[in-house]
This record gives structure tokens, C-alpha cells and sequence, in this order.
């Protein structure tokens, strides 16, 4: 429209109108946006199919990597010399790609999903310092779960297991190529012979020896996981409510025993910066408490870092609501910074630390040479950004440890001393991609983006409205022929 053409009344109009239009705009997006906005973000955090949450808890969107660092045991001719220390020489790390993936997942009207998630993992050679055929020595895990079982046998029962140890592949130590100790497990005659024997006495489920043997492409090997979906309350989204159907893990007095916190892949919006968050760990069994402990910047997200600390794998021993993590069968509690997980391991004597027993009574360290604790590189922390509880940085870092004692009823414990013997730690890896972390920043600034348009146009308006009204006043809507004339002759 030309404005030459248009009136007083037209032009009056047309700015009045513009303002107001926009001044009206930016007053209700200032005041309705945030919690629209707020409203949209919490949508797409919902565990339901067509979120992005969705998307990404079905499989999981970045890389993750499973690095091992094995502990060689390089003097086990030495064990019974009081004057020398176990010693170990730490190699790896050993990558693996790791890969999830939900499947068999099944949604209640409870606002919960029940699943089976199938980890897979491929070798990384790229990435790792060593070779799956390096050879390993360390502590002869089978023979250590026999004796430790039958300890407190009688007399006579104990001299028959001496024997079968002696003549049926019972020994201290073993050596084994890296790709066996992990996935793969080792043929071991004393194995063989016990699945032979058959015998509930000793309870040997499995065929191959290996950390984590018959676990790589399995479905079922983790349990059963019922999650909420926070459908219901998105301050739910995420937490544990079951493992394997049931609500406690049995392994544990309660309240120690309860199936509580998170996987670790999803956690709800809104984060208190100041409580701890609890994260479940099948591998031990239980729940684990990390505490705030500053911040961490990644692809311009400021994240908060929940580290493990002195409470977390405490067994009572300085944090008395810790007590129910101790099995009352044992002769002795684990001093603080170890926990037992006999019953979680298939019966082995088998302990759990942070790396290099890293925050850990000092005793264990003094016992072993070769181990140096570092925070930089042993400390487990998980740092997620609170606004909307995405994981930008992982690192989960954990020993697992192989408690030998005397006996002298066995000729191979025979004038050992009792250690916690390090087998191998590993750090689970993980950050969050710079696209998924654009997408991220999007939503935590949604709500902004859309208050600070309303501003733009409250500005905008006003400036139409303050022009109008300055108009009105000076009267000069429209320019008179008599003031052109005098601009063209001056």
C-alpha cells in the first residue's frame, strides 16, 4: 500500500494497529511460553514411543566403549615369602565397542516398561595398548571359590577336597591369553571335573571360566529391568522398580537389598544439584549412591559431576546405614572402600573397589606392590546435565578383586597370606555427541528462545505505539504542501 495514498486515519491505523499486535504477542509469550515451552520438553522426555527419549533409550545413540586394564601377578612363586608383597603390573587398556539394545520390552498402564537389554561387544585393537593374545597371570579363580565354599567343612570332608584340588587341576594361579580371562573363558580341568562330579556341594554354573564368558550378545544374562516411564510424573522417568520381577534383590538385607535408583540412561528433569542420585549395578548386585562434586563443561553444556566416594562401597565400617551391604556369615566385615559380592558371583570370593583401591582403606594397598591410586584416572563419575537429566560424560570405573586366605587343610592355601588380590578393573565410557548435544542445548533453552522473541516484539511494538503517539501529538500524521514547498526552496 502506498502511503501516500493512505489518510491520517489509515496511517493511524496501521501503526496503532501494528503495535498493539505485536506489543500483545510479546506480553503473552512472556508470560505463557515458559510454561508451554517447559510443557513440550517434559512431552519429549517421556519413555513412550514417538519421543526422543524413545529413540535413544531403544538404542543407545553414541558410542560407548568397556575398556579393561588386567593386573598380571608377576611373583606367585613368592607368595609365601613374608618378606615379598604380591606383585602386579597393570596391562591394557583392552577396548571393546560396546552396543545396547532393548528388546522384549513390554509397556503397563502402571506408566512402567519391563525389558531385557542385550549388550554386545566388539574389540577395539585402535584403541587399546595390547593384544587379546597377551598373557595374563593371576589368581586361580575356581580353586579359590572351591576352598573358600568348603572352609568351614569337617575335618575328613575338607581332607577329600584337598585331595580332588591336588589331582584334578586345583592350583594358586593360572596363566591365560587376555581374549579368555574376559569373553571367551578357558577350558580348566578342575572345572571340567566338577561338572563331571555333579554335586550341589559345589555349585559350578558354568563350563568355561571368564569374566564376563557367555555374557557378550546375551538377552537375559543382565535380568529383566521394570523401569517407569514417567508418563505418569516425569520425576519418575527412569527409576528401577524391579529386577528379575521382584523388588529386591535377595542378595542384601534390606534396606541394602532393595531394587532403588537408575540404570544410568535416563534420569528425570530438574535435578536437585545437591542430593546424591543413586544408580543400580548389576554386576554387584545393588545400588550405589554417588554425591555432587562440581561441574564439568562438554560441547557447551554445563553438566553436574556425581562421583563415587568414601560412602559409596562403605560396609558399615565408618557409615553405619551401610551395615546391611556386610554379610553376617563373614568372619569380618570389608573395611571401607571394598564390598563383598559372594552371592552375586556365583559364590566366588569375589570383592568390588574402585580402581587401584582408590578410596579405600589403606590396608589393601600396603598388602599388594604395583597399584597407585589416582583420582584423575579411578574416580567413577557420571556428569549430567541437570535441566533435563541427559548424560553428557561417563566414566564407570570399577575393581573386581579375588580375596586368597590360609588353610591348612588345603596343601595350596598352605602358609599364604590372607590378600585381596586385584584381577582387573574397567572403565565404561561415554559422551554425549556434539549433534545430540545442539539438539540438548534446544531444549534446556527453549523456554528462553521463546521469552526472548516476546521481548523482541513487546520492543517492536512499542516502538510502533511510541512513534503513534508522538505523531498524535505533534500532529504530523500527514506532511503539508505549505512545509514541502518551503524545504524545496530552502
Amino acid at each position: 500500500m502506498c502511503c501516500k495514498c493512505c489518510g491520517e486515519t489509515q496511517r493511524k491505523s496501521w501503526v496503532f494497529g501494528i503495535g498493539s499486535v505485536f506489543t500483545l504477542l510479546g506480553i503473552l509469550l512472556v508470560v505463557l511460553w515458559p510454561n508451554l515451552a517447559d510443557k513440550l520438553v517434559e512431552n519429549g522426555l517421556k519413555l513412550e514411543p514417538g519421543t526422543d527419549t524413545y529413540d535413544s533409550w531403544l538404542e543407545a545413540p553414541i558410542p560407548i566403549y568397556l575398556s579393561f586394564y588386567m593386573f598380571n601377578w608377576t611373583n606367585p612363586e613368592e607368595i609365601r615369602n613374608p618378606n615379598v608383597k604380591p606383585h602386579f603390573n597393570e596391562m591394557g587398556p583392552y577396548v571393546f565397542l560396546e552396543k545396547h539394545k532393548k528388546e522384549n520390552f513390554t509397556f503397563y498402564d502402571n506408566a512402567t516398561v519391563a525389558y531385557y537389554e542385550r549388550r554386545t561387544w566388539f574389540f577395539d585393537a585402535e584403541k587399546s595398548n595390547g593384544k587379546l593374545t597377551d598373557m595374563i597371570t593371576a589368581a586361580h579363580a575356581i580353586t579359590a571359590t572351591v576352598a573358600d565354599e568348603m572352609r568351614h567343612q569337617p575335618k575328613f570332608v575338607k581332607k577329600i577336597i584337598n585331595f580332588m584340588l591336588n589331582h584334578e587341576g586345583g592350583t594358586l594361579y593360572t596363566t591365560k591369553p587376555v581374549h579368555e580371562w574376559i569373553f571367551d573363558g578357558y577350558q580348566d580341568d578342575l572345572t571340567d571335573f566338577l561338572n563331571l562330579f555333579n554335586t550341589s556341594a559345589i555349585d559350578i554354573p558354568y563350563t568355561r571360566f571368564g569374566w564376563l564368558a557367555d555374557r557378550n550378545g546375551s538377552l537375559e544374562y543382565d535380568g529383566l529391568f521394570t523401569i517407569h516411564t514417567g508418563t505418569d510424573n516425569i520425576a519418575n522417568v527412569g527409576r528401577l522398580t524391579h529386577w528379575n520381577a521382584r523388588n529386591e534383590t535377595g542378595f542384601y538385607k534390606l534396606p541394602c537389598g532393595i531394587v532403588n535408583g537408575t540404570t544410568g540412561d535416563l534420569f528425570p528433569p530438574k535435578m536437585n544439584t545437591h542430593e546424591e542420585i543413586t544408580i543400580f549395578a548389576t554386576d554387584a548386585c545393588r545400588f550405589m549412591n554417588l554425591r555432587p562434586q562440581g561441574n564439568l563443561e562438554v560441547h557447551g553444556l554445563t553438566a553436574t559431576r556425581w562421583v563415587g566416594t568414601e560412602e559409596t562401597l562403605d560396609s558399615g565400617e565408618n557409615y553405619p546405614n551401610q551395615q546391611c551391604f556386610c554379610d553376617p556369615r563373614l568372619e569380618e566385615c570389608p573395611k571401607t572402600g571394598v564390598v563383598e559380592c559372594k552371592a552375586c558371583r556365583d559364590k566366588a570370593p569375589i570383592y568390588s573397589s574402585f580402581p587401584h583401591f582408590y578410596l579405600a582403606d589403606p590396608h589393601y594397598l600396603n598388602a599388594v606392590s604395583g597399584l597407585q591410586p589416582d583420582k584423575a584416572q579411578h574416580e567413577f563419575v557420571m556428569a549430567v546435565e541437570p535441566t533435563i537429566g541427559v548424560p553428557l560424560q561417563v566414566h564407570g570405573r570399577i575393581q573386581i578383586n579375588m580375596m586368597i586366605e590360609p588353610d591348612d587343610d588345603y596343601d595350596i592355601y598352605r602358609g599364604v597370606p590372607k590378600v585381596l588380590m586385584p584381577m582387573f578393573w574397567f572403565d565404561q565410557y561415554a559422551e554425549l555427541s556434539s549433534e545430540l548435544a545442539s539438539t540438548a542445548k534446544l531444549a534446556i533453552n527453549l523456554s528462553d528462545y521463546g521469552t526472548y522473541f516476546g521481548i523482541a516484539c513487546i520492543v517492536f511494538g512499542g516502538l510502533f505505539l511510541v512513534t503513534g503517539i508522538v505523531l498524535t501529538i505533534t500532529k504530523r500524521w500527514v506532511r503539508r504542501p505549505v512545509e514541502d514547498e518551503d524545504m524545496l526552496t530552502n
